[in-house]
């Protein structure tokens, strides 16, 4: 797969950078999705990568049925257009995988990921609350505070058709 330009999206063989980006955003590379707890080491893993080779953004994602969950979407690169490509490629890698739907799933605090699934024609499907903290019980490493330093209790479900 390639992006505009001379980004090129491909599957990450290598997650260690990706590993590493998740614990130091969340604590963890473990999430949650639908009350089931994937660990993002063994999902599989889309990069999009600049014309050096140097990944600007990665999506964590798997197939429960014919949807398709996306359990991370990193951009190390802000501000480029990376994530927004990376995210058309998911979509598509899930198509051909037979999905209908794209979900994610948000903590309350990540405005940034509300404002951008939204622009991205995602659509709010589920509010789960007090997830965050009933998944602490099993994985206790997660971060207590997120964006503008607001306490991270709540998970929030997106979903787009695809």
């Amino acid at each position: 797969m390639s992006g505009d330009g001379a980004l090129t999206i491909r599957p990450v063989k290598d997650k260690s950078a990706f590993l590493k980006v998740m614990l130091a955003s969340w604590g963890s590379h473990s999430m949650m999705i639908d009350f089931t707890v994937y660990d993002c080491a063994e999902l599989d893993l889309l990069g999009i990568a600049g014309k050096d080779g140097t990944f600007m953004a990665y999506a964590s994602w798997t197939m429960q049925g014919e949807v398709a969950l996306l359990c991370a979407l990193h951009s190390v690169a802000r501000g480029q257009g990376a994530a927004i490509q990376l995210l058309e490629g998911v979509k598509a890698a899930a198509r051909g995988r037979g999905a209908v739907r794209l979900k994610a799933m948000l903590t309350n605090d990540n405005m940034p990921g509300m404002t951008f699934y939204q622009k991205c024609g995602f659509r709010f499907s589920r509010l789960h609350i007090e997830a965050i903290d009933n998944f602490r019980s099993v994985v206790p490493s997660i971060v207590k505070t997120g964006y503008m330093d607001i306490e991270i209790h709540d998970a929030l479900e997106l979903e787009i058709a695809l």
